[in-house]
């Protein structure tokens, strides 16, 4: 890993970077190489090391959890004791004492049945789609719907309420719940969002007005 080769051997680099930043600030340099390097130096680097390592033990965990769903191609070429194993796993992570999201056996039969329906490049996103259409797998519809809407980040959450802030002002205080739900879905969504025909729904809108208009 990159930040841990720095840690071992960046050490000199920084510290004639800190000096360069120094002399140029015309400031006496107090601190000894020693304090720099244990009270700056090691803990930047290794607050960073830590804070990456999380993040890549909670994706394995993911992996280790939903891995075997994710890979369609995969999915159709597991072994059954293999995948019996998986199911009954995925039930026990998604269970909270006697309430469970999901039946272990019965998931591993729906996939038995629909590996053989399936092509191996489809993705997750369509097989949830496929499922969808069919009405069926209720077992396997609930897993592929967990596995996508888990978030690895909470970036997606920041990132929502930093809308918020920027949508409800001052001057919009008094906005009503739902108008306020519409117009963050149409930012936080800003990519489906470009792709809709406003004309049609402004189309839509005057056509309703004018009913409402006409029973009056």
């Amino acid at each position: 890993m990159f930040l841990t080769e720095y840690r071992n051997n960046g050490f000199n680099a920084a510290k004639r970077e800190a000096c360069d930043l120094a002399n140029k600030a015309d400031d006496v340099i107090q601190n000894t190489e020693d304090e720099f390097k244990c009270n700056y130096f090691l803990v930047i680097v290794d607050g960073a090391i830590s804070a990456i390592t999380k993040r890549f033990d909670q994706i394995n965990t993911f992996n280790d959890v939903f891995g075997f769903l994710y890979d369609v191609e995969k999915l159709c070429s597991v072994p059954d004791l293999e995948m019996l194993n998986c199911c009954k796993d995925l039930e026990i992570r998604l269970s909270d004492n006697d309430k469970k999201d999901l039946n272990g056996y019965d998931l591993y039969e729906e996939i038995l049945i629909f590996r053989h329906l399936i092509d191996k490049n489809t993705t997750p996103l369509q097989v949830l789609s496929e499922i969808k259409k069919t009405n069926a797998f209720p077992n396997l519809n609930i897993a592929l719907r967990i596995m996508l809407t888990i978030p690895l980040t909470s970036a997606g959450a920041e990132r929502t309420f930093s809308k918020l802030k920027l949508i409800k002002t001052y001057l919009r205080s008094t906005m009503s719940q739902q108008r306020l739900t519409g117009l963050a879905t149409i930012s936080i969504e800003k990519e489906l969002s470009e792709q809709l025909n406003y004309e049609d729904i402004i189309n839509d809108f005057a056509s309703k007005k004018a009913r409402k208009i006409k029973e009056l």
